[in-house]
């Protein structure tokens, strides 16, 4: 952690055009596995219609491993653009 983050201070960043779309991609990725795993193991009931079936457990692997890379792309994008740590 840099000094600036350890006082509590902002430090200004600038990005161009390509950073800013890849640190976004990064992101919306994130977004979208946890969405999936979202769907895998918190599906509501629908009254008098279905009950939500377990996912399989290889299903909810992949999920998870999807989640985890995306999160992990998330921090890379961050240290490297914005030298952040974490």
């Amino acid at each position: 952690m840099s000094d600036a983050a350890d006082n509590g201070q902002t430090e200004e960043v600038h990005l161009g055009e390509d950073e800013r779309r890849r640190l976004r991609r990064a992101h919306e990725h994130l977004r979208a596995a946890s969405k999936e795993l979202e769907s895998l193991l918190a599906t509501e009931p629908i009254k008098n219609r279905w009950e939500p079936e377990p996912a399989p457990p290889e299903i909810l692997a992949a999920a998870r491993a999807q989640l985890d890379e995306a999160w992990e792309r998330v921090v890379a994008c961050q240290r490297e653009l914005l030298g952040w740590e974490g």
